[in-house]
């Protein structure tokens, strides 16, 4: 048991309180995130070249394209991990992303996932949730501080919505790949975030993991507004979105899922490979 292990004990947790930036947010234009003219280049390669990209509040999205395309790229961008050399990036109509610390744009209401799960394996699904609560982090508050009705009134509807009431008790280490893969989204949920990068959720899953979790997903849309990195065409039919196709850092196609499988530069760049 580290240190950390040690003094988080169950029925502990953080303040919880709205991400401080979420309140500015300016959602009139209904647009949650705009990408104009971005372009990036590691040395030479241009992993990015004048992308646009926009995404309407509570929408859902899937993003698609071959390996290279710039799908992480765009998503390190998004979070602040990566600076565009030319280019806007704004969430909502205030936010100039760019202008950001990767920090500050967490607090500012986008959650990101990554393809391997990263939970706390030591400490139960319930604790995990507590864990992630917005607010603040300092040792001497967690020490202190006790959840509250309301608190608890949350973890239990997002327990409810991921489909890990059953198991809140279980350690998280002990949980299936899909298990996992819904706690993470559900920790994400915790932080209160208007816009979540999810990357191949369903990646190593079940047929019967990746049906509930295209029912999480689509479940979220129109509360959270939701992008998709997958390669399973057959998972992205399922989420019945609109789907954006990335190819050499740009936006080759879009549409819904027919639209983009008929067109005939998205089947000789990617699925007809």
């Amino acid at each position: 048991m580290n240190a950390v292990q040690g003094f988080i004990k169950r029925d502990r947790v953080f303040d919880f309180m709205v991400p401080k930036m979420v309140e500015g947010l300016d959602l009139t234009h209904g647009t949650v995130l705009y990408m104009e003219d971005v372009s990036v280049s590691f040395d030479g390669f241009k992993a990015i070249n004048e992308l646009n990209f926009y995404v309407n509040a509570g929408e859902l999205r899937c993003l698609i394209g071959p390996n290279g395309a710039g799908k992480t790229t765009m998503m390190d961008i998004i979070t602040g991990k990566t600076r565009p050399d030319t280019g806007t990036c704004w969430f909502g109509s205030r936010m100039n992303l760019l202008q950001m610390s990767e920090s500050e744009i967490a607090q500012a209401g986008i959650g990101r996932k990554f393809q391997k799960p990263t939970v706390f394996d030591y400490h139960s699904v319930f604790e995990n949730l507590e864990l992630s609560m917005a607010g603040p982090k300092g040792v001497w508050r967690t020490l202190r501080a006790r959840l509250t009705c309301e608190q608890r009134d949350r973890i239990g509807q997002i327990l409810d919505l991921t489909g890990l009431t059953e198991v809140s008790g279980r350690l998280a280490g002990s949980l299936s790949h899909g298990q996992k893969q819904w706690l993470e989204i559900g920790m994400l949920l915790m932080q209160n975030p208007l816009l979540l990068l999810v990357d191949e959720p369903a990646a190593g899953m079940t047929h019967q993991e990746m049906d509930r979790t295209v029912e999480l997903l689509t479940s979220l849309a129109g509360e959270h507004s939701v992008v998709v990195v997958e390669h399973d065409m057959d998972f992205v039919r399922a989420l019945d979105s609109r789907v954006t196709v990335l190819h050499q850092g740009t936006v080759l196609a879009e549409g819904s899922m027919d639209q983009v499988q008929n067109d005939s530069q998205v089947v000789e760049v990617y699925l007809g490979e």
